[in-house]
């Protein structure tokens, strides 16, 4: 049979095939999305009430944790506080005193006395616990207003019931430099005298009468405070709207109860057996490291329990166990409301669902009788035409077939994202990227608007960008940040996107090109924080701050307010980082930035500037210097207070102090010259002992411009040869010249001749002391080479002093030889002078390293003997030819006996241990006859000559030698 027979068959059959084909698939698609949405449903149910349970547990732990942080911190301000108001008492007490004592000049002492008495005698403060008592500085009670029966008694020995001597102890506090300071001892209880409590006391001492004046109270009522304060800020927080914080004893006591206060007041034995099963279950839980458990709990107004969720944990103060506890009524009414408006959007989803397949299966029966209709008018033609054609269709079908393979494939190679939407912003083409990131085949894609594959909002803004393309024909190039709903993350695009236009200029869609630059976002974002934030304590940096000090200073110039810098290192941290490991030195940096946070105004500026230094940045204080200063003060003593409180680091309490420089400033200086100021300060604190504060005086900065010109001038002095040699003879008994030290002198050409007690300091800090010393080394040698041509100093030994970095140098020992080499001079010429801090450092290389240099030849001197540790154990094993007597014992010779004593020593040790002994800094002939009858056998000081140039030493030996 031909086509051309079924013109009008054709088009029936085609509408009713078209009509069971799609009427077939639409309730075979219906069907499959039925079944998929119930799925997904259901997961969708299991996954909130996992969520919602995860931060339940979440939010109580975290509840939890607070509680135990403010516990902690306010039970570490029981002790602070106390010792802050009993110095308040006592020198309000001691400015009353001090008053009356003034005002009451004329009058006879016992009368002063008795007015200051009787003045302090009523005073009571610390709710009628605390008094003020008066002792003399031999431990008599002068005034006692608990036990006036004692009061002119003398009892220096009385004692608590430990055995601590009170009176003792609060005269010692009394003795202390600052003539005031803190006792800790016991005495009777107000509630019951016939026991005894620990108690703290501060007194201060009042010089006129030698009298001490202080004040105490009982440390466990301030904890006691501690405890109610604690307990009343608990009993306020909510968890939600009805979840609290309960706490009870060991002992299983109710200390805090929100929706049962009456359990406060009742004793265990009272509790019913539900509470008091609730209880042990708490118990259990919290002797056994804390956890989550669920209990059942009466309310007074209640018949029936409710169950409960908690989180239970021991807090290592006060012997507490708290308890964050929340309804699992109220836990499922959060779970009901996520599931309710999770139902809602289903609901609605499945309306949109059945109106779109219902409008899809309306459109396609229509389209398919119009179909019909129309293609039975045309297949006539068509069928006329379609021979003709299909010969040529087959070979562009064959090659559009291949060109569009090639296509697919580049464009799903493509390491981007490639689309196109129509007018109606629906996806008509996407590439293989685009499948990746909505997660879902090209297929389910193609169709869909941006609102099935992004959030809302997103959606919007992205179809605003659209619609500049597809309405006004815009090129569009943007970053755009869009909330993908595939992987509920937030994504940053890269996008360009242009109009595809017909023949005729109609655009009938648009192309996109994106590409996800979130990752470069992110990296963007940490690199800028890094670059101004440290990364440790998440503080601002020294570039942050460095920034926000110009601003600052500009500021001032403007508003003439005065600021600060405190800069605050933290005392032996290296030790505790060397000790502790590097992860405790790190919590520790941690926990200081933390509490320094604390401790200042939100305006103010934290930084870490560098390892343990920290720098506080104090603005807007004042335009009165003195107020300003005094500001200043009170907020650096608060970060000494704090900051010296103990941490928990890796377990355990560890304590550690600051030094704190502080400069203030208004605009005049630069950030680099006060971050100078405020350093300066600092060590100057440090070297005051540390753990204390120091202003910035301009005296320490011109002592170190000082020393900082003096080294570079030194570094110039050795370039341009300033520094010469001076030698001092060394003589025997006979005043013979065995020898002579070498001593380097600065010849400055302004300054004239500089010591080397004022740059060997110096070089010493800066490391000039190794060209120093090599520099002195040489010239010696060098010197040595000329005398060793003199009939009469060929055989002088020269002595010269080698500093501990110049003797631990690697290639010290190699140098020194080459210089005997180089010149040319027996190494047993020169004799090597160490001091005992030399050696002491690390003895067994000392040891080693000497036996070698011995071996070669050279001699060796123990200088400035007797002022060190002067062990024999380490003497009898160096290879020394010498002693050296220091001047010290030499300048009191002879009438000190003791100096006598100690030379004499010195010098029968030596002869035990076959030592030659020279003594230094001999001046007078009383001081050579007394070594001489002490078997002294050489001899240096001026009475034998003073150091002189090298010319100088000669002429002087020879004038000796009478030649």
């Amino acid at each position: 049979m031909q086509l051309s027979d079924q013109a009008r068959t054709l088009p029936r059959l085609h509408l009713i095939g078209t009509l069971l084909i799609i009427s077939c698939l639409t309730l075979m698609l219906s069907g499959f999305f039925t079944w998929h949405k119930v799925q997904e449903h259901n997961a969708s149910i299991q996954r909130i009430e996992a969520a919602v349970s995860r931060q339940i547990e979440a939010r109580l732990q975290a509840e939890m944790e607070t509680a135990l942080e403010s516990i902690h911190f306010i039970q570490q301000q029981a002790d602070a506080q106390l010792k802050m108001h009993l110095r308040e008492q006592v020198d309000q007490a001691w400015s009353i005193a001090q008053s009356l004592y003034t005002q009451s000049q004329s009058l006879p002492v016992a009368e002063q006395q008795r007015l200051i008495v009787e003045a302090l005698r009523p005073a009571r403060f610390f709710e009628e616990r605390g008094y003020y008592f008066i002792d003399d500085m031999s431990g008599r009670f002068i005034l006692l207003p608990t036990a006036p029966e004692f009061e002119g008694q003398l009892l220096p020995d009385n004692q608590d019931d430990r055995g601590h001597f009170i009176m003792q102890g609060l005269i010692e506090a009394a003795r202390l430099p600052e003539g005031e300071g803190y006792s800790r001892y016991r005495w009777y209880r107000p509630d019951d005298p016939s026991r005894m409590a620990d108690k703290l006391a501060y007194v201060r001492y009042f010089e006129p009468f030698d009298w001490l004046i202080g004040a105490g109270d009982y440390t466990y009522e301030w904890e006691k405070r501690q405890q109610y304060e604690m307990l009343m800020r608990l009993r306020t927080h909510r968890i939600g709207l009805e979840g609290y914080i309960a706490i009870l004893d060991r002992s299983g006591q109710v200390l805090l109860s929100v929706d049962s206060p009456h359990l406060e007041q009742d004793t265990p034995a009272e509790y019913n057996e539900q509470v008091s099963a609730a209880l042990a279950l708490m118990l259990q839980t919290a002797n056994a490291g804390g956890g989550y458990l669920r209990y059942l709990w009466r309310l007074p107004d209640q018949e029936e329990p409710v169950w409960k969720t908690a989180w239970v944990e021991s807090s290592p103060f006060w012997d507490w166990i708290l308890v964050a506890t929340l309804y699992e009524d109220e836990a499922k009414g959060i779970l009901q409301s996520e599931m309710q408006a999770f139902e809602q959007a289903l609901s609605l989803a499945w309306k949109d669902y059945l109106l779109v397949m219902m409008l899809t299966l309306g459109l396609a029966l229509l389209g398919s009788l119009g179909f019909s209709r129309w293609s039975g008018r045309l297949f006539a033609a068509y069928h006329a035409e379609r021979h003709e054609q299909q010969q040529r269709l087959a070979e562009q079908a064959e090659a559009l077939k291949e060109s569009e393979s090639k296509l697919a494939t580049i464009l799903d190679s493509v390491e981007a994202y490639i689309f196109i939407k129509d007018c109606d912003y629906r996806y008509t083409y996407v590439n293989h990227k685009v499948e990746q990131i909505f997660a879902q085949p090209r297929e389910a894609i193609l169709g869909q608007g941006d609102a099935q594959f992004f959030s809302p909002e997103s959606a919007r803004l992205i179809a605003e960008q659209d619609t500049r393309v597809l309405q006004r024909g815009e090129r569009v190039a943007t970053e755009e940040q869009s909330y993908l709903i595939s992987q509920d993350a937030w994504h940053t695009f890269l996008t360009v996107k242009l109009p595809l236009r017909r023949e005729n200029g109609e655009i009938y869609a648009l192309c996109g090109i994106a590409t996800d630059i979130s990752e470069r976002k992110v990296m963007e974002d940490q690199i800028r924080h890094l670059a101004f934030y440290d990364a440790l304590t998440g503080l601002a940096n020294r570039r942050l701050l460095l920034d926000r000090l110009q601003q600052q200073l500009k500021s001032q110039m403007r508003h003439q307010e005065l600021g600060a810098l405190l800069f605050i290192d933290l005392d032996n941290f290296k030790t505790l980082n060397d000790t502790l490991g590097h992860d405790v030195g790190d919590q520790l940096l941690i926990q200081v930035g933390q509490r320094l946070g604390f401790c200042v105004r939100e305006e103010d500026t934290v930084a870490r500037f560098g390892g343990d230094e920290f720098v506080v940045m104090l603005s807007h204080l004042t335009k009165e210097e003195l107020k300003a200063a005094a500001k200043v003060r009170e907020i650096a003593e608060k970060i000494l207070d704090t900051l010296r409180q103990s941490y928990r680091l890796g377990g355990k309490a560890q304590v550690i102090t600051p030094s704190i420089g502080i400069t203030l400033f208004a605009g005049q200086a630069s950030a680099e010259e006060l971050l100078k100021q405020a350093d300066l300060a600092m060590y100057k604190a440090k070297e005051s002992g540390r753990n204390r504060l120091h202003f910035f005086d301009p005296t320490l900065q011109t002592q170190v411009l000082h020393k900082a010109q003096l080294e570079h001038e030194l570094r110039h002095a050795l370039q341009t040869n300033e520094c010469v040699l001076f030698y001092q003879p060394q003589v025997d008994a006979q005043g013979r010249i065995l020898g002579a030290e070498a001593l380097i002198r600065w010849l400055h050409p302004q300054r004239g001749l500089v010591m080397p007690a004022e740059f060997i300091p110096i070089a010493e800090a800066s490391g000039l002391i190794l060209d120093l010393g090599h520099w002195v080394l040489e010239a010696a040698c060098r010197q040595l080479q000329v005398w060793q041509t003199h009939p009469v100093a060929r055989d002088w030994v020269l002595a010269i002093n080698i500093s501990a970095h110049q003797f631990r140098q690697n290639d010290f020992v190699e140098s020194l030889i080459a210089l005997t080499q180089k010149y040319a001079i027996p190494a047993e010429r020169l004799k090597l002078e160490l001091t005992e801090s030399v050696l002491i450092d690390d003895i067994q290389f000392a040891i080693e390293r000497m036996h070698y240099l011995k071996a070669a030849g050279f001699g060796f001197a123990l200088d400035d003997f007797g002022t060190g540790y002067s062990s024999l154990a380490y003497i009898k094993q160096l290879p020394l030819d010498q002693i050296k007597i220091d001047r010290c014992f030499i300048d009191g010779l002879p009438l000190d006996s003791n100096d006598a004593a100690i030379t004499r020593i010195i010098i029968r040790l030596a002869q035990e241990f076959n030592l030659q002994v020279i003594a230094e800094g001999v001046e007078t002939q009383a001081q050579r006859d007394f070594l001489l009858e002490a078997a002294c056998v050489a001899f240096q000081g001026y009475w034998f000559g003073r150091p002189m140039p090298a010319d100088e030493f000669l002429s002087h030996a020879l004038a000796q030698e009478g030649v």
